[in-house]
């Protein structure tokens, strides 16, 4: 099993862990760190503490922005870890879903990753349709 961070600019991470337990009920195995007002050397002294904390050997890492603050951190931070640790960029609900769900499944991180991308792909209702009506073809 692997730890969830989900970690960005401003409240968006508590945000994200609250819309999560209102879909799924509670996760105590994700934690929210957002980079507020007490600035960088605050997150990062936070971050450091919920790695250390941290029990499994994995940890999968979902920030808001690709090469942002939080991403930024949390690499320099996985260069020095011990265990396996993870970065994903472009968190949504539903890639945060999918992650709690493979990780209450005993996913390793490996196989978690490509259904995790897979769920957070944007598709408008029209593609949505033209699947099902593909698939529904190939039967």
């Amino acid at each position: 099993m692997y730890k969830i961070i989900v970690a960005s600019h401003g409240p968006m991470a508590q945000g994200m862990k609250e819309s999560l337990e209102f879909v799924m009920g509670p996760a105590e195995n994700v934690s929210a760190l957002c980079l507020d007002g007490e600035g960088i050397s605050k997150f990062t002294e936070n971050a450091k503490k919920l790695i250390n904390e941290c029990t499994e050997r994995e940890i999968l890492v979902m920030v808001d922005l690709l090469f942002g603050s939080p991403f930024n951190e949390f690499s320099k931070l996985a260069a020095t870890y011990d265990g396996k640790m993870e970065i994903i960029s472009g968190v949504s609900l539903p890639a945060l879903v999918e992650a709690v769900s493979c990780q209450d499944d005993g996913d390793s991180i490996e196989i978690a990753i490509p259904q995790i991308k897979k769920s957070a792909t944007m598709k408008t209702l029209k593609e949505v349709i033209e699947e099902e009506d593909k698939n529904d073809d190939d039967e």
